[in-house]
């Protein structure tokens, strides 16, 4: 796997400045593009898109480059006297977004939890074809490199992030539609992100994040995923993202040799001919939105070009760029279905909105799979799985629909109001959120187990007074719900969530308000309580989690519209669950790395990324810090056992996947070989040593003889499927020339250190049993 995506991607830029002490950010003279070529397989599209534009006007080149009204989230006006058709660019990450008629996709946490590669890719085409079969020729998804992770009430791993970065893009590219990989570098934050956030507007000022990245190894997990396939709007070397040279033009278009776009996000740009130097290529949403989030390019870029500020080469290299990828995907030929929808209501009122359902029933079979493979289970005394309990509690709100309809909590933060009966969280808000046609709830599917197996249930859905609750005017000491119903039943499952969305950042890793107390409320009255937790990331349950009578804990994350279906597969052992956390989940929150959000208002806050590249486990590894469970880590209802780890140097070859080669620097270059050539294979076998079916993600990890370098980083895993009880498969892991090179920040290159490199192999990242040695001598 590696670059065959950073052709179709918009790399989207969001707003802060990033800036360091090392990295000359330039004004795009010293940090300039190299010549677009299309690279080795896009050659053809590059010759086709080259054509048309040659054939262009200046005023048609700057049309393709600038948002203008219309019916999508943003649209180019095209060429139609070329052929070239309006384009439609379309949130979101979990499903074409704000519009009916299509699915709700489980969050890409749900998915990255599976680490399941297959799982992953489908969510994805599945979800293109929905973009395509509604007309969209630009899907702004997946959301791969930002944010990265380093905050604590976000998620993390570069090399993991890059793998599903890779089958995301690959998925939407393989139903026809352009990717969008976002967000580019160093959004690792809401809060200041964007100075037209109305949320900020009262503060005296419009503040700008600045990023400070220290050295290009800094840089190295940040960009780790776009290693891969490939959005930014801070400031980078106290210059706007939209307008960094050094990371755009350099880092992307000339190491990375990014063949695709650049695209600004909605109001992420702040001046033109800064951008147009800088190496961006698509002002979103330009002169669109009636100007709510700035008037960019347009008219503006074409008197640039005419007085000679702006080269009009740069400008053919703009176009050329956003109509290869549309040749590439076929889209040129095959005319996409007609937009019917109207996202943008008051903005483009002449416009109807029709509503066509695009739906297939197989993309609801993988939604349901997500949830239920994706589930991570944290703790089970052996409740788990439900042997058929015939009196079944249910407490929280959490385990039923919204009072005010399905999708009352969709759009914005404010859409989820504190004090409603929120209901289950299928799905955080803002861009991330896609209407769901239905939400199978985890109480309609209890209910309907509970039906087939001849049980009892009964469910609580209020989140408070649950134990103070009584009837009214009565002479007698009547027992609460609480007291009256729990002590009777088999198993009581407690449903909690913690709501997240763009525009700001979670305020903690606390749960919302009263959910402990309806844990701490169980626990009094029911010795066997399961909690189940829909959660955008950690969450803290240190008040309850080891109380005994907390029998069992599942993260079920975000899990879109087959929730309940998915979540009751796992607590009745139809699926065992293989779902593995992909973030280190602390005893507290100042157990993370300090300062990784920045909000205190000022005129320009700053974040340092002082932890350099100890993000997550590295960090926890490095400090020697217990975690309440690390990153990795996931239960299961059988057991696994590694033995025989085997290094294979036989098995070297040259890399066979790359679309674009980089043009990355490295010590070992001999002209022929590549930093993504495999070196060597590592393999293990793993044996199902329990009595029930289930699936392992095997891990490696690396530790790499460089005294900077982290204790180890993960370098591979393979999730080996189905095996039966007794049943033993091997999980083999490549490793790339890039997977064992430190970046040289002296001569500016990757290389190879001398020395042992350990080598483990396990279940998590402190469940290695496994290790081996391999040397590089000098």
């Amino acid at each position: 796997m590696k670059l065959d995506l950073l052709l179709t991607l918009a790399i989207v830029l969001f707003s802060p400045q990033v800036f360091a002490d090392d990295l000359d950010s330039g004004n795009g003279t010293r940090w300039s593009a190299p010549a677009l070529v299309g690279g080795k397989s896009w050659s053809d599209a590059f010759a086709k898109a080259s054509a048309l534009v040659a054939n262009m006007t200046l005023e048609e080149k700057v049309n393709m480059t600038t948002g203008d009204n219309g019916r999508c989230v943003g649209n180019l006006a095209g060429v139609p006297r070329l052929g070239i058709e309006r384009f439609c660019l379309e949130d979101g990450p979990v499903g074409v977004r704000p519009i009916h008629g299509v699915s709700q996709f489980p969050a890409g946490l749900a998915a990255a939890a599976t680490w399941d590669e297959d799982l992953i890719y489908k969510r994805s085409l599945h979800m293109g074809q929905e973009f395509y079969d509604q007309g969209v020729h630009i899907a702004l998804a997946p959301v791969t490199g930002g944010p990265l992770g380093r905050a604590p009430r976000w998620y993390a791993d570069p090399y993991a992030t890059g793998v599903a970065s890779y089958l995301s893009v690959k998925g939407l590219q393989d139903s026809g539609v352009a990717a969008t990989a976002k967000h580019f570098i160093g959004y690792e934050q809401e809060t200041f992100r964007n100075p037209y956030n109305p949320l900020t507007s009262n503060v005296p000022f419009p503040p700008t994040l600045m990023i400070r990245l220290h050295t290009r190894s800094t840089c190295g997990p940040l960009l780790k995923a776009f290693e891969l396939e490939l959005r930014i709007y801070n400031e980078i070397n106290q210059t706007q993202a939209c307008h960094n040279a050094y990371t755009q033009n350099h880092l992307l278009k000339r190491e990375l040799a990014f063949q695709g776009s650049i695209i600004s996000d909605w109001g992420g740009q702040h001046d033109n001919v800064a951008a147009a130097h800088g190496g961006m290529d698509m002002s979103m949403p330009g002169h669109g939105f009636l100007g709510l989030l700035g008037v960019m390019w347009g008219d503006a870029l074409v008197d640039l070009v005419r007085n000679g500020t702006i080269p009009e080469e740069r400008v053919t290299d703009m176009v050329t760029r956003i109509l290869t990828p549309w040749a590439w995907l076929g889209q040129d030929e095959k005319k996409l279905p007609d937009v019917v929808f109207n996202t943008n209501g008051p903005l483009f009122p002449n416009a109807t909105d029709v509503y066509r359902d695009v739906r297939k029933k197989e993309t609801a079979d993988v939604i349901r799979k997500i949830g239920a493979h994706g589930a991570t289970l944290l703790k089970n005394s052996g409740v788990l799985p439900l042997q058929n309990p015939q009196r079944i509690a249910v407490l929280g709100n959490d385990a039923v629909d919204n009072v005010l309809g399905v999708n009352a909590c969709g759009g914005t933060a404010a859409d989820c109001p504190s004090d409603n009966l929120n209901g289950t969280m299928s799905m955080g808000g803002g861009s991330g959120y896609a209407y769901a046609p239905y939400i199978v709830t985890p109480l309609d599917a209890l209910k309907k187990r509970a039906i087939d197996t001849g049980a009892e249930i009964s469910a609580i859905t209020l989140n408070t007074g649950i134990d103070n609750v009584t009837a009214q005017q009565s002479p007698f000491q009547l027992p609460t719900p609480a007291q009256a119903f729990l002590p009777a039943t088999d198993v009581t499952l407690v449903f909690l969530h913690a709501w997240a969305s763009e525009s700001y950042d979670r305020p903690s890793i606390e749960l919302d308000d009263h959910m402990n107390e309806l844990v701490e409320t169980a626990v009094k009255y029911s010795s066997n309580v399961v909690v189940v937790m829909h959660i955008p990331g950690v969450a803290n349950i240190e008040r309850w989690v080891d109380n005994e009578n907390v029998t069992a804990v599942v993260a079920a994350w975000y899990p879109g519209q087959e929730s309940g279906n998915g979540l009751v597969d796992v607590l009745y052992g139809d699926i065992n669950p293989s779902g593995k956390l992909p973030f280190t989940w602390a005893k507290s929150y100042d157990d993370y790395a300090p300062g990784t959000i920045v909000e205190d208002p000022a005129q320009a806050p700053q974040a340092n990324f002082s932890e350099g590249i100890f993000v997550d486990y590295r960090w926890f590894d490095a400090h020697d810090i217990t975690p309440r469970y690390e990153f990795g880590f996931g239960l299961s209802y059988t057991t696994f056992n590694y033995s025989d780890i085997v290094i294979d140097e036989s098995a070297a070859h040259a890399d066979k996947v790359a679309i674009q080669e980089t043009a990355e620097p490295f010590l070992e270059s001999d002209g022929s070989n590549s930093l993504y050539d495999v070196l060597f294979t590592v393999s293990a076998a793993v044996t199902n040593t329990g009595n029930v079916t289930g699936s392992e993600v095997a891990q490696l990890y690396l530790s790499i003889p460089e005294g900077d370098q982290p204790p180890k980083v993960l370098r591979g895993f393979d999730k080996v499927k189905n095996l039966a009880a007794g049943e033993s498969a091997t999980a083999t892991f490549e490793l790339r020339r890039k997977d064992l090179s430190v970046w040289d920040v002296v001569n500016q290159q990757w290389h190879i250190p001398e020395g042992k490199f350990v080598i483990h192999v396990g279940a998590s990242s402190r469940n290695l049993p496994l290790s081996a040695t391999w040397s590089k001598s000098p």
